[in-house]
């Protein structure tokens, strides 16, 4: 798969409200292979779930599961080191974690965030107080969009509706929140 150039203002999660702050939650895991399969990158502000084995997966669909906001995107130097080996290659980039580590912001944080990462075509219905979901499959997994409550895994409210993300790109801004779907 072939990547397009993206400006690093361009794709964001930001917090408006709420993060950093020294009593925030924040977590970390490395993506499941068959995501980084899948896609050629996944960009910040993407909405994931950790799987049974303890790795990041896209989206939350109806899924029993803690939504989680990425803060980096997966091809990031600080998430993944494309620099070389720095033991043979002079100048080798080492990244801040080198593990493949992506730092995720949960659903149950008190924040409020600023996403690039949902689906245009929905902008009319991001309103105050929508709920969101995101999907796990298809052209949209990982994105947030509308939700319906008790039916799909709800990750947030929408706060300010369609934003600019402080860049000059728009996002959607939005509380984090979980209300899981009933049997």
């Amino acid at each position: 798969m072939s990547q397009d150039l993206v400006l690093m203002t361009e794709k964001t999660l930001n917090a408006v409200k709420g993060w950093p702050n020294p009593h925030a939650v924040d977590f970390t895991a490395v993506f499941a292979q068959s995501v980084l399969d899948a896609v050629d990158v996944v960009r910040p502000g993407s909405c994931v779930h950790l799987n049974d084995t303890g790795e990041l997966e896209l989206g939350v669909g109806s899924l029993d599961v803690m939504p989680m906001f990425t803060f980096f995107s997966s091809d990031d130097p600080v998430v993944v080191n494309f620099g070389g080996d720095p033991a043979t290659k002079k100048g080798g980039w080492v990244a801040v974690t080198p593990t493949g580590q992506m730092l995720c912001l949960p659903a149950k944080i008190a924040a409020e965030l600023v996403s690039t990462e949902f689906d245009p075509d929905e902008e009319d219905d991001l309103t105050p107080n929508a709920l969101l979901t995101s999907p796990t499959s298809g052209g949209n997994a990982g994105k947030l969009v509308v939700g319906t409550k008790y039916t799909d895994t709800i990750c947030g409210f929408v706060s300010r509706g369609v934003v600019d993300n402080g860049y000059g790109y728009d996002a959607i801004a939005f509380w984090p929140w979980v209300i899981l779907p009933t049997s």
